[in-house]
């Protein structure tokens, strides 16, 4: 799924038949998709037209060339551009004094160019405050908001893809349910980012859930109590 796949699916995904309705409703789930990270973009993208001065001088520096530095810059711009924050490490260790930019700076003469550059990183950086815990990510059951269906698998197992209105959150639902044996019914919920939902498949579902630290289970067989699991869902054959 294409990015601009992945927006109009958002858009469609929307109750609200008008177009400022979904718009409206569109805005909250877009916060979770794709995060502000303008600036921190903005700032990486300066340093790597910095960086591409053919009379830079790289001898100091851990990077050996431009194109060692833009493999560095490039991946973390595209985690950015697809509303992915990569570690702060990553990020910070780019801007630190005699870091890898910084060398290259003094060693070619923009090192003034590079100090306000970083001040402007920090800035950036601090803009990112931490989202508050939801209540979705406690109560999931409550009023998580139908997004996208993905249908039934080979063992007719309901999955789709649930939103918190509140935080734009996104849950994968993995659903069971055998009508011819009491107390079978059961539900698997986990938290998936963006990136998680774009390349979201009926083949891939379960091992998606199966790979994150945690899910939730719940259901009739369960006794409708909703706890945490992680790693393997085991389903009946029947």
């Amino acid at each position: 799924m294409t990015r601009l796949e992945f927006l109009f699916l958002i858009f469609s995904s929307c109750a609200d038949s008008s177009v400022f309705g979904r718009l409206s409703c569109c805005q909250v789930l877009l916060r979770k998709v794709f995060v502000n990270h303008s600036r921190l973009i903005a700032v990486l993208a300066e340093a790597r037209v910095l960086l591409a001065n053919p009379e830079n001088d790289f001898l100091w520096s851990s990077w050996e060339d431009s194109s060692d530095a833009f493999e560095e810059i490039d991946g973390l711009l595209a985690q950015l551009e697809l509303g992915r924050l990569p570690s702060r490490g990553s990020l910070t260790v780019l801007f630190l004094p005699t870091g890898p930019m910084q060398e290259v700076a003094i060693s070619s003469g923009w090192g003034d160019e590079f100090l306000e550059l970083a001040n402007r990183f920090d800035a950036a950086m601090n803009e990112l405050k931490p989202v508050e815990t939801c209540e979705c990510l406690t109560n999931p059951a409550r009023d998580l908001a139908s997004l996208h269906e993905l249908g039934l698998d080979e063992r007719y197992r309901q999955i789709s893809v649930l939103a918190c209105p509140a935080c734009g959150q996104f849950w994968l639902k993995y659903l069971y349910e055998n009508e011819g044996f009491t107390a079978s019914g059961r539900w698997y919920l986990g938290a998936i980012n963006a990136e998680q939902f774009s390349s979201l498949t009926l083949q891939n579902a379960i091992s998606t859930l199966e790979k994150l630290d945690w899910y939730f289970v719940g259901g009739s067989y369960y006794g409708g109590q909703v706890s945490k699991s992680l790693g393997k869902i085991l389903l009946p054959a029947y």
